[in-house]
């Protein structure tokens, strides 16, 4: 098992006001505005796509699509999303 860090995949951010900042400590708003960026690095783009809570939102994200075009009704949809603990009781 290879142990050492890609050389091509950033661990930390190296420019701009957060330079020498490593990738999972970066605020959250800052990784979406990075995100939204066309001409951001791929290898970039890559890292900061794989940060855990950028993968769940992203997930999210897509469920919520999914959701919208299905013609499940509303109030089993508000209780599927109780029984996930997405919304309060």
């Amino acid at each position: 098992m290879n142990t050492k860090p890609n050389a091509e995949t950033p661990e930390v951010i190296n420019f701009g006001k957060h330079k020498g900042t490593a990738l999972i400590d970066l605020d959250q708003p800052y990784v979406r505005w990075l995100l939204k960026l066309e001409n951001l690095n791929s290898d970039l783009r890559k890292s900061l796509e794989a940060l855990p809570w950028v993968k769940e939102a992203q997930r999210r994200k897509h469920l919520a699509e999914v959701l919208q075009r299905t013609h499940i009704p509303l109030h089993e949809r508000r209780a599927y999303k109780k029984r996930m603990g997405w919304v309060g009781a």
